[in-house]
């Protein structure tokens, strides 16, 4: 007995004293979302032109009915996707079940935008998941958020005459470290389209987080297997030797659940299936730098973070937003930024034992206001009916300043992104 005591009473003297180390050295990366921008300023990019963020949210129907009434009270597809353009949806395909983007709305999305006059242009569906096989996970999964999974919907159009919707499996570039988590690796380093495709890792694009740790920004070159075009995902179109007159439209497809020490999953964090994992810690190269996963993780000893989280410490904070927010300012950001939250996981992304059927579909220009609003509006709700833990509606909430997912989302907002507070958030509902 007294032993356990000492070892107890070490642990917790160890993990303070290493706190008051970390505080000392870096004495903000903890606080982080104090920082928070509380001015009326309008940010940009993300917010409207009278400064403020628009969150459109349909709830009640089914997945495709939602999905049409969000895009028709934002105005029309129209709005969003030309006759030329090329169209490239991002889900999330690593995991299933409630974790996996509903395919419902995202048939609803793609029908609408086939259906607009004059188009002729092409849509891609394209995701790195971060593990070896580029077909498992969402993709193939028999445990699906609506009626396919990822291939089974490329699928459906392909045979409906239909072969300008395609699909493309981004692959982390570079050496992994044995046993690191996900584990794809070795798809080819690229400079630009012109060496084929493959990561790009850009040296002159860097992220600091409060604390020193820097992120290299990487991004993917792909090329279309309907029209042959590659698409450099910072600068566009390329073919033939140069880049093309021909936008792209990024849309962000994202689902709505919880996730442990960051709090929350949806819009924001979706973009780290854009990125290379391979770039950094816990990847190989370049050294010195970290992924944008791994960049808010701390450099204390696992026994001390686990002590020091029974006192509600959590790694991540801002650096994660911050490393988001500083891609979508530098690299690209999202034209639209959709959550499926049909099936909204408060206590998992695949324990369906853990989910709440929300029937609902968001959708915003700001990430920031979107993923606040549905954490807010859909996620706390679902999650003060189904679970009385506290740490859990803590995690899950996106307004007290101590809250891991508060401190992701003033990461991103302190980097220029969209707007964080209510007076600058307008819901637009039909409900």
């Amino acid at each position: 007995m007294l032993s356990n005591l000492t070892r107890r009473m070490f642990l917790a003297f160890s993990a303070m004293a290493a706190l008051a180390l970390y505080f000392k050295r870096y004495p903000k990366d903890l606080f982080a979302a104090e920082r928070v921008n509380t001015g009326v300023k309008a940010h940009n990019p993300g917010a409207s032109h009278d400064g403020k963020s628009y969150v459109y949210l349909a709830k009640g129907a089914s997945s495709e009915d939602n999905m049409r009434k969000v895009v028709e009270m934002m105005g029309g597809i129209n709005k969003f996707v030309g006759a030329d353009d090329i169209v490239l949806l991002k889900p999330n395909a690593q995991w299933w079940n409630q974790g996996t983007t509903n395919t419902n709305a995202m048939k609803a999305f793609i029908e609408m935008v086939l259906a607009s006059p004059n188009f002729k242009g092409e849509i891609i569906i394209a995701e790195n998941h971060h593990f070896p096989e580029d077909n498992s996970r969402g993709w193939t999964t028999d445990k699906r958020n609506g009626d396919h999974n990822l291939n089974e919907l490329v699928e459906h159009f392909q045979k409906s005459g239909r072969p300008n919707v395609t699909k493309y499996h981004w692959h982390d570039g570079g050496g992994s470290v044995p046993g690191m988590w996900g584990g794809a690796e070795k798809g080819g380093l690229v400079k630009g389209p012109g060496n084929g495709d493959g990561y790009v890792w850009r040296d002159d694009l860097v992220f600091t987080a409060p604390g020193g740790k820097k992120a290299m920004m990487s991004y993917p070159v792909f090329t279309s297997e309907y029209s042959g075009i590659t698409i450099d995902f910072c600068k566009g179109p390329w073919k033939n030797g140069m880049y093309l007159d021909r936008k792209l439209k990024f849309v962000n497809f994202a689902g709505l659940n919880h996730h442990s020490s960051t709090g929350v999953t949806a819009s924001i964090k979706n973009y780290l299936g854009i990125c290379d994992m391979t770039c950094g810690h816990r990847g190989r190269q370049p050294e010195g730098f970290y992924n944008l996963h791994f960049i808010g993780e701390s450099n204390l000893h696992w026994r001390i973070k686990e002590v020091l989280g029974k006192f509600g410490w959590k790694e991540y904070l801002t650096a994660i937003g911050g490393a988001v927010g500083y891609f979508m300012k530098n690299v690209r950001m999202a034209d639209l930024n959709i959550i499926t939250a049909e099936w909204t996981g408060y206590g998992s992304r695949t324990d369906t034992n853990l989910r709440e059927h929300t029937r609902a579909v968001l959708a915003s220009a700001d990430p920031v206001a979107l993923d606040y609003a549905a954490a807010k509006d859909i996620l706390m709700p679902a999650t003060v009916k189904n679970s009385k833990s506290s740490s859990l509606r803590l995690e899950n909430d996106p307004e007290p300043d101590d809250s891991p997912f508060r401190k992701f989302l003033s990461g991103c907002h302190d980097m220029g992104i969209g707007n964080l507070r209510e007076d600058r958030i307008v819901r637009v509902k039909d409900i």
